[in-house]
């Protein structure tokens, strides 16, 4: 256990901005500082949960450099990070790297004996192999971790999000909507956190920010304004109707992927069956 830990999210959308790229550097170069980065918070989130909670868990106090805190909570959250009390967050998005550390003294030099840089080091080195070995984000690089989170203090579970989804991304119970398939979410595509009637769904990745971005700030007359304009233009005048034809051709899509899968099945046992029997062949 430790007293202090810094866990940099790189974020594969935002890598290339100015705060990312100067906080990534100053990491890089501090030694004193025990920290680890991530490919993709959101990625871990959603793939390796049980590694990241392994992760925090030893340390006291764990501070996430990210972006906006509430979205980043409910990341949490949805992995299953019930407990939040001893993390801290900063938002790159708001704020400047420089900023970083001026507001958070205490993640500086403390864990380790000053003048011991040489024991962060040795220390770091076997958490960063646990990372590396865990990192399914390198695995599949062609995924972009873009997915919805919901906030349980303001959803209340009308399922109107599972009705529209196209893919599977939700699950609709009488009590409760929960993202089940996060990997199932078409990439870009907010319009379901955009219909929301209760601005309950949070896309972290989302690029103009706002309340859908994860903001802590809303103003609840403007977005419920904004809420009914983006649902007449996506949903048309009957949201009901339209809900329904999407329920419908949801069930087709799906019974399409079932029927891909099957013959992806067969194809590859039909496969395997025929490399036996030219094997068999020419051992004969």
């Amino acid at each position: 256990m430790i007293k202090n830990l810094v866990v940099f999210c790189k974020c594969q959308s935002r890598k290339d901005a100015p705060e990312w790229i100067k906080t990534a550097r100053y990491l890089e170069g501090r030694e004193d500082i025990p920290s680890v980065s991530l490919t993709d918070l959101c990625g871990w989130c959603a793939l390796s949960p049980q590694r990241f909670i392994n992760l925090i868990s030893q340390a006291s106090t764990v501070l996430i450099i990210a972006c906006h805190p509430r979205a980043v909570k409910l990341l949490l959250q949805q992995a299953g990070i019930a407990d939040l009390k001893k993390i801290k967050f900063f938002n790159l998005l708001d704020n400047s790297h420089e900023k970083l550390f001026s507001d958070h003294k205490d993640f500086r030099d403390l864990p380790f004996r000053p003048g011991k840089k040489s024991e962060n080091k040795k220390y770091l080195a076997g958490m960063e192999q646990e990372l590396v070995s865990g990192d399914h984000i390198n695995a599949d690089p062609l995924w972009p971790a873009w997915y919805p989170v919901i906030d349980p203090d303001r959803c209340n579970a009308c399922g109107q999000c599972a009705d529209f989804c196209l893919f599977g991304v939700y699950q609709k119970t009488k009590d409760k909507v929960t993202v089940i398939n996060p990997q199932g979410c078409k990439n870009n595509c907010p319009a379901c956190a955009r219909i929301c009637p209760r601005i309950a769904i949070v896309f972290p990745k989302y690029a103009p920010g706002g309340p859908i971005g994860g903001s802590d700030s809303i103003d609840e007359t403007l977005e419920l304004q904004r809420q009914q304009q983006d649902s007449a233009s996506i949903l048309g005048n009957d949201i009901y109707q339209a809900l329904e034809q999407r329920k419908m051709k949801r069930r087709s899509v799906i019974r399409e992927d079932v029927m891909k899968e099957a013959i992806r099945e067969r194809d590859e046992k039909l496969g395997a069956g025929s490399g036996k029997d030219t094997k068999k062949r020419k051992v004969d």
